[in-house]
């Protein structure tokens, strides 16, 4: 059978489907209910199928009807995808390339990971995004993003498959300003300590709070922070002791003037870098990847 698919009735159809009613997906569509009727009986019979069963007021898929918008979110993904591809520049232009970084990733590791990629790929133009991963995934989804760096794995619950692949698991730290840590008792460890911490959602903050809550141990919570980088300019003001990773234990003493506690929490943080299911593939995404789950060789 040569099927001729017409794309715009595809187009309304995931309107319907998604907004569940014919009113509905007509009032997003600014066209009249009507005449999205018509175009999607128009599909139905162009397929053969029944797409939708009435049930009350609303209009529920069939089982045919379902495989039709799994495949329909797929085509619409990949045309944005190419409008993305084409909007970004032709040929002769450097490549551009769109990642993410969630706020918890520790900036001094972001930088080594950007430095490392232009190391190899001299001509990459990159953009970075910060933000929380519940924000930086459904970027990804939509191929507003090429890549994502965070301290945990993408969800499941996302239509658009995505693929997460650990960039490393690294030994957490706490660092504190020279003269925070004169006061610091080894015996007492953090028991009473002033710390910075991250916020509640974070994968380390969890980590930290069962690990103390085992051992009996309260720490002086003054601050919580969604950025890394926030909590080392009030760490290095002696504030409160702050966690880190391993890789950059030198470069926060170089640059904040934080010097490491003598305490092993035994604890790990894992870093992920979370790609989308591309049609396309470029050689910037693929470069930062390979940096990102390179950071611990140096």
């Amino acid at each position: 059978m040569n099927l001729q698919l017409n794309y715009h009735h595809l187009r309304y159809f995931l309107a319907v489907a998604t907004e569940g009613g014919i009113t509905a997906a007509a009032s997003v569509l600014h066209v009249s209910p009507p005449t999205l009727s018509a175009q999607v009986r128009e599909l139905e019979g162009s397929l053969g199928v029944e797409l939708f069963r009435r049930q009350g007021k609303a209009m529920v898929l069939t089982d045919a009807g379902r495989v039709v918008k799994r495949y329909a979110e797929r085509i619409f993904a990949f045309g944005d995808e190419m409008a993305e591809v084409v909007r970004r520049g032709g040929a002769g232009e450097p490549e551009t390339v769109y990642v993410g970084i969630a706020d918890a990733v520790p900036k001094l590791l972001a930088s080594r990971l950007l430095l490392r990629s232009w190391e190899e790929l001299p001509g990459l133009r990159v953009v970075v995004r910060e933000g929380l991963p519940g924000e930086l995934f459904p970027a990804l989804a939509s191929h507003h993003l090429d890549l994502v760096i965070a301290n945990e794995p993408a969800p499941g619950s996302l239509k658009t498959v995505l693929f997460s692949h650990s960039a490393g698991r690294f030994v957490v730290r706490f660092v504190a300003s020279q003269a925070l840590k004169k006061s610091y008792k080894r015996a007492r460890g953090l028991d009473a300590f002033p710390v910075l911490l991250p916020t509640r959602e974070s994968p380390l903050r969890r980590s930290l709070d069962a690990s103390w809550a085992s051992d009996g141990i309260l720490p002086d919570i003054r601050a919580e922070f969604d950025d890394a980088a926030a909590m080392c300019e009030l760490a290095a003001a002696g504030v409160g002791a702050a966690p880190v990773l391993s890789p950059v234990l030198a470069d926060v003493g170089l640059r904040y003037g934080l010097v490491e506690l003598p305490l092993r929490t035994g604890l790990h943080e894992e870093l992920f870098v979370i790609t989308a299911e591309r049609q396309f593939s470029h050689e910037g995404p693929r470069v930062l990847s390979h940096a990102a789950r390179s950071l611990t060789d140096r």
